[in-house]
């Protein structure tokens, strides 16, 4: 066979299991989601606030379930859609599409650089970007900062956005970290493990990696490297 489809079918395979893992790792999250929202209904709703808060919960769980089941439609031969995206834009939009509930205690800084565009998929981007950010917010169970920083670099000559995401939360041991990106490995009690797994499997579908540093009581920095096109920089860009 030769090389370039034997390297097809091992793209295909590569993206048919994160598609898999995107979908089951959103849809429990929604149901878990929906769960804790019904352990609280009886006894709040009547307070005011937790009727809107419920209200915006659902709206935005079945905005989020037609969203999943739309992309799985017109994903079903499991072809990224590759344009030419603004990675500071993704993560803005998603940063204001935190939930207040979630970004409470949370003080979120945002730094970022002027980039050039990548070649990427905006949903799948947007996937990978969220589960990284809410991993961080849940590392800080009594609140902290997050901050998020882009910036264009050079790499071996070749142009490269570096994200940061950072956390001043509890942080992680040497031993997990070696395992912190396999299938199945979850520090969250109802955890499927398949959030950063399936971020770096995204990452890698779009010529990127991601690295993490992290110590017990320090907080955690992800960061990912990514293309960028090179025929969209700057020289005085670079940092």
């Amino acid at each position: 066979m030769p090389a370039s489809k034997t390297r097809k079918k091992v793209v295909h395979a590569s993206l048919e299991r994160t598609v898999d893992s995107v979908i089951v790792h959103d849809m429990k999250n929604l149901a878990f989601r929906l769960s804790a929202l019904l352990q609280n209904l009886e006894e709040n709703y009547e307070n005011p606030l937790f009727k809107k808060n419920m209200t915006d919960i659902l709206s935005d769980t079945i905005r989020k379930m037609d969203a999943i089941v739309k992309r799985f439609r017109e994903e079903r031969q499991h072809v990224i859609v590759k344009l030419r995206v603004d990675i500071n834009q993704i993560l803005s939009e998603l940063i204001d599409g935190l939930p207040h509930r979630v970004r409470r205690n949370v003080q979120i800084e945002n730094h970022v650089s002027e980039l050039p565009l990548v070649w990427g998929d905006p949903f799948y981007l947007h996937n990978a970007f969220h589960s990284i950010i809410e991993n961080a917010i849940e590392a800080m169970p009594e609140g902290g900062i997050l901050r998020v920083k882009t910036k264009l670099i050079k790499q071996r000559n070749k142009p490269k956005i570096s994200i940061e995401i950072t956390d001043t939360g509890v942080g992680m041991t040497r031993s997990f970290l070696d395992k912190l990106f396999s299938p199945f490995v979850s520090t969250k009690e109802q955890g499927l493990g398949l959030g950063l797994f399936t971020s770096q499997q995204i990452f890698a579908l779009h010529q990127g990696k991601i690295e993490v540093e992290s110590a017990p009581g320090m907080g955690t920095t992800f960061r990912i490297l990514l293309p960028a096109d090179a025929n969209d920089s700057k020289e005085d860009r670079y940092h």
